[in-house]
């Protein structure tokens, strides 16, 4: 049987990926920068308790963030080697590890193109989420909290973007 190589990524796509790899890589530092800025990403950041750990995925693709909030209310990066091995991210199960860190809340994008489409302001979460572009899994409770998280911090990012400019009322 022939070698077969795997098709090449085309300049956009690595473009896409780069871009992506380097919000998912700011993400903690994003958080913790316009958490004292903006009331609501304060308040849903007072909304996580000390400890909550929220996963951001990107479909066939490599690219992932792990995030836990601190006791001082900031987040940081949590390297992927340090996850449990025994449970499912976002399944609410402890691990048989007490060293390993559990995931709270997954965000998982279906492809590269619909995460590069919402961390560029192309795309509201809100419009992505009605589109099937990103699934979850954990409680709805948090997941609503990080979800007004993440909208009011792209949002201050992308608030120059037609997605994310408030719509004045038509006249009637």
């Amino acid at each position: 049987m022939p070698d077969q190589k795997s098709p090449r990524r085309t300049v956009g796509a690595r473009f896409q990926a780069l871009y992506v790899r380097i919000l998912l890589r700011l993400l903690p530092h994003l958080i913790n920068l316009f958490r004292p800025v903006s009331p609501k990403i304060q308040a849903e950041v007072d909304y996580l308790e000390s400890g909550y750990t929220f996963m951001l995925t990107v479909g066939g693709t490599r690219l992932a963030c792990i995030c836990r909030r601190t006791s001082k209310g900031t987040f940081k990066r949590i390297a992927p080697a340090s996850l449990a091995r025994d449970v499912e991210p976002g399944s609410g199960q402890p691990s048989a590890d007490a060293q390993a860190a559990t995931v709270d809340y997954v965000i998982a994008f279906r492809s590269l193109a619909y995460a590069f489409s919402c961390f560029t302001g192309g795309e509201t979460l809100k419009d992505a989420l009605a589109e099937r572009a990103f699934s979850t899994r954990g409680p709805n409770n948090t997941g609503v909290s990080l979800t007004y998280m993440f909208t009011a911090l792209l949002k201050m990012f992308f608030g120059w973007r037609a997605a994310y400019r408030t719509k004045k009322a038509v006249a009637s």
